[in-house]
């Protein structure tokens, strides 16, 4: 129910309601005591809050935990009271959500957003030295706040809560879908999965897209924002694995890649190629083919698809350019594959590039890769085309970048 215009302790004037959820509200209030403007944020009390409280209810310990900290990114804490409905009141931060700053303005530039990202790390490298470590659970752009001086600031501890390693305090559900970390659905959460959230809410930025809407998931950001390094593309994937292990484990590991607009993996992916021979067209490439198409001059990629999808870039001149591919069956038909969809194809696919792309003087990279959908784990091959009047080629496992 509204309660705009309620005073409440005769002091607090609800004047707007300016955010809300599942189990209460926040209004925007006037402090006729010291003359501000605050935020209350009021819970109801119902019994699916009553069985997830921990020491009486959410506020409080959202009130316990804000209290504790000191961070310029986290609102101020001034009073709490209530018995059947609990109010906090905060500090009030003026400005918009980032969730509404992308909804108006599209996605956002990769320097800006590695900038916030850094923001919000500083943060969470902050919480997780507390001891014990505090883990935010719910990071995402609808609980960032974009202040009119640019920078950043968070709120919403609801789902803040001390982390616990010795198994005596079980974790109720928390997060939101699309940011939280899969784990954080059996009830568990810990500094990695922080930093998921973290690359989720990166990805927002990136690429526009809410990936807690619908086509739910995170796709590769560069399959929808090509214009994006693909160094940072690698760092959103690492934040974002679906097992912990293989994510970013501390803060400062994921701040150094930031900082340097570099992913520190790229060298060992490298490392694992060997010498460095020359390739001549139709040499066979563990399951992938290529073949020159001499009747029109075509190159063609065929690849065996199983459980897998396929992902294929070209980069020119160290720019990323979009690639059209045309994509024959067995038959020779042409097929037509959007993203999200499944096929079973009863023989290997062709892909055909056209001759004019690899026109231009100079080494240009082809690359293939399959990634499993269930297990993440990921297969790619890289080409070096010869442009002009080369029709030479070398593979990533033979050369090195």
């Amino acid at each position: 129910m509204e309660k705009t215009g309620v005073v409440l302790l005769e002091r607090y004037e609800l004047c707007k309601k300016i955010g809300a959820g599942g189990s209460g509200a926040v209004y925007l209030a006037w402090d006729r005591h010291l003359e501000r403007f605050v935020a209350v944020k009021e819970e109801l009390r119902t019994a699916e809050t009553e069985s997830f409280a921990k020491d009486g209810d959410f506020l409080r310990e959202e009130m316990k935990m804000l209290k504790a900290l000191q961070h310029p990114m986290l609102p101020a804490v001034y009073d709490y009271f209530g018995e059947t409905e609990q109010y906090l009141v905060m500090e009030y931060i003026p400005g918009e959500s980032l969730h509404n700053f992308i909804e108006r303005e599209g996605a956002v530039p990769e320097g800006q957003a590695c900038q916030w990202a850094l923001q919000l790390l500083n943060l969470l490298s902050y919480l997780h030295a507390r001891k014990p470590p505090v883990i935010y659970r719910d990071l995402k752009p609808a609980n960032i706040i974009l202040c009119p001086d640019g920078k950043l600031r968070v709120v919403d501890f609801g789902a803040a809560r001390q982390a616990c390693y010795d198994g005596r305090r079980p974790e109720h559900l928390a997060g939101t879908a699309g940011y939280a970390a899969p784990e954080q659905l059996c009830g568990k959460a810990d500094e990695r999965s922080d930093l998921y959230t973290l690359g989720a809410t990166l990805y927002h930025m990136l690429t526009g897209h809410d990936p807690g809407r619908p086509p739910y998931g995170l796709r590769p950001v560069r399959s929808m924002r090509p214009e994006v390094s693909q160094e940072l593309e690698w760092i959103v994937a690492k934040c974002t694995g679906a097992e912990p292990v293989r994510r970013y484990q501390t803060a400062e590991e994921l701040r150094k890649d930031l900082e340097k607009r570099k992913f520190s993996g790229r060298k060992f992916f490298f490392r694992r190629f060997g010498s460095r021979k020359r390739h001549v067209l139709r040499r066979m490439e563990k399951k992938i083919w290529l073949t020159e198409k001499r009747n029109v001059g075509l190159f063609t990629a065929g690849i065996l698809l199983c459980t897998f999808t396929a992902l294929v870039s070209i980069q020119a001149m160290g720019r990323e350019k979009p690639l059209p591919v045309i994509v024959y069956n067995r038959q020779g038909q042409k097929v037509v594959i959007r993203y999200d969809s499944v096929y079973t194809p009863d023989g290997n696919l062709l892909l055909e590039l056209k001759q004019e792309l690899f026109g231009e003087e100079g080494i240009q990279e082809l690359s293939v890769g399959l990634t499993d959908c269930e297990t993440g784990k990921r297969r790619e091959r890289i080409f070096y085309i010869r442009g002009g009047s080369g029709g030479e080629m070398q593979s990533g496992e033979e050369m090195g970048k």
